[in-house]
């Protein structure tokens, strides 16, 4: 890298002095830290193994922030990329025999090339809103229809059996991060580490010119700003960062089938950004994990009732916490629904004096 590629880089990524508002975030993080480290000394290793799979759906929320709640570019089909990386590291170890490692690099590879593909066509087009989600959709039903089509390779309904879990090294030297405590700090520490990043790309001036982008992106295109190549950046980072996931989901679980490109999954994730915020980096991952705890609990009691409270916590969202789960929001939301139930009171008493008085 040149040294004028190297100074416009470190412009670009830049950090502005820390202000008041910069603690919460950094103290959580920090309290992140201290939880991870102790967890897994005082659960066993069923619990620790299904907190550990909510924290990858924490990464999918991670990567979905950054597209959604930074960029601005709404997508109905982002699990494809997390189902790209779940095959490609599937296939990779198991049909190819290939390490770990090499199946981590075609996880994320495979996921760069169709995010860049897609994105490319789309976005240097002008495809935005509602148009891209619903592109994004078709293209995650097309890999859905693959999944189960494609048995040579990705084996049919039934998917991807035995494959094996992370571990680094060679022979003596191998690591093996396998188990479920060593793979539990394996997605932990991938999930902070993420987590970290992002808060530090979003603070930077980059991060200023993706909320400008997000705000309005015909003002940042006349600012100078080429809008299509850094959404086509964003884009490709978040369907990596999916992709990560993915792998990590499928090494920890040793399976992989059709269901991961589901649309119902696509849904959740919306769903774990509004509620935790849009453009928050933590409470999306926080809203991620929570959720996903609550749908299995609810799931070993009935698998018709999530799509249900699914469905009531999206109509709630909507209606009454557009912005996220907040103290502020929550208070207003309280407030809007007191002030209706006043009005249809007073409303009521209205009527009933007029009868009165006929």
């Amino acid at each position: 890298m040149s040294g004028k590629h190297a100074g416009r880089l470190r412009l670009w990524l830049s950090q502005s002095p820390l202000e008041a508002g910069d603690a919460p975030p950094m103290l959580t993080w920090g309290a992140a830290v201290v939880a991870v480290t102790l967890l897994p000394l005082f659960v066993g290793p069923w619990f620790l193994s299904t907190v550990r799979d909510a924290l990858v759906m924490g990464i999918l929320a991670l990567s979905y922030d950054l597209l959604w709640g930074r960029a601005g570019i709404l997508t109905l089909g982002h699990t494809t990329f997390l189902g790209l990386g779940a095959y490609g590291f599937a296939i990779a170890t198991v049909q190819l025999a290939q390490t770990p490692v090499i199946g981590l690099v075609c996880a994320v590879g495979c996921a760069a090339i169709v995010a860049g593909v897609i994105g490319y066509f789309l976005l240097f087009a002008g495809v935005r809103l509602h148009f891209f989600a619903i592109i994004s959709l078709a293209v995650l039903i097309v890999a859905q229809q693959l999944a189960v089509s494609w048995q040579s390779v990705t084996g049919g309904d039934t998917g991807i059996l035995g494959i094996p879990g992370l571990s680094f090294g060679a022979g003596a030297a191998a690591i093996d991060l396998g188990t479920p405590r060593a793979s539990w700090y394996a997605v932990a520490v991938v999930l902070l580490a993420a987590t970290a990043l992002l808060w530090l790309l979003c603070r930077s001036r980059y991060g200023k010119v993706l909320d400008a982008i997000a705000s309005n992106e015909w003002r940042a295109k006349a600012c100078g700003y080429h809008t299509a190549s850094h959404l086509l950046m964003v884009f490709v980072v978040s369907a990596m960062l999916a992709a990560l996931a993915g792998a990590l989901m499928s090494a920890c679980s040793g399976v992989v089938a059709p269901d991961v490109f589901s649309p119902l999954l696509s849904t959740e994730v919306i769903l774990w950004v509004a509620i935790g915020g849009r453009g928050k980096t933590g409470g999306p991952v926080a809203a991620a994990v929570v959720l996903t705890l609550i749908k299995q609990v609810v799931s070993s009691y009935s698998t018709d009732g999530w799509p249900l409270i699914l469905g009531g916590l999206f109509l709630v969202c909507v209606l009454f916490l557009p912005n996220g789960v907040r103290v502020s929001g929550i208070v207003r939301a309280a407030r809007r629904i007191a002030g209706t139930t006043s009005n249809t009171t007073a409303f009521h008493r209205a009527g009933h004096a007029q009868e009165e008085r006929q």
